[in-house]
């Protein structure tokens, strides 16, 4: 047969709604979600955290007038890059594209933390600053992992 897979092997399609559907609700619909809308990504917890990260490290590079450049510019960089990774992260419908890009912010933020530790150890900033910032990527940190982990295999 044309349409039988090699080995025999053919899956047939779930007939019905995959899930209850509400009265008004359309077929394929999420709850809360019209048609053609998309949830932006200024709504997602985990945006905003990564924002408030480039907020602290930008707290902690003006700190730390007295250490190199390169090393402020760096935290500079690489903390701006954070937010805009999960921005893009999650404007893609494509998983493998969204866990690439969420990889990257995770590469981004792990080089914050070695940066804000060692601030911390060099005494370039304050403390106080440089552990809320340390904190904050640490949990983001924890948080992307969860995003960046494959699906495992169904066979």
């Amino acid at each position: 047969m044309a349409d039988t897979p090699r080995f025999g092997v053919r899956f047939n399609r779930r007939r019905g709604p995959a899930r209850a559907e509400r009265p008004g609700e359309k077929r394929g619909e999420k709850r809360g979600e019209k048609r053609g809308e998309i949830e932006r990504h200024d709504r997602v917890p985990i945006y905003g955290r990564a924002v408030e990260l480039a907020a602290r490290a930008h707290a902690v590079i003006e700190a730390a007038e007295t250490e190199r450049f390169f090393l402020r510019d760096q935290l500079d960089r690489k903390s701006s890059l954070v937010p805009q990774l999960i921005a893009q992260g999650l404007a893609i419908a494509d998983m493998p594209a969204r866990r690439a890009l969420f990889r990257q912010a995770r590469r981004a933020l792990t080089d914050c933390a070695a940066i804000f530790d060692m601030l911390s150890q060099r005494g370039s900033a304050p403390d106080e600053a440089v552990a809320g910032a340390r904190v904050l990527a640490l949990a983001l940190l924890e948080e992307l992992f969860a995003l960046t982990v494959e699906p495992g295999k169904i066979w």
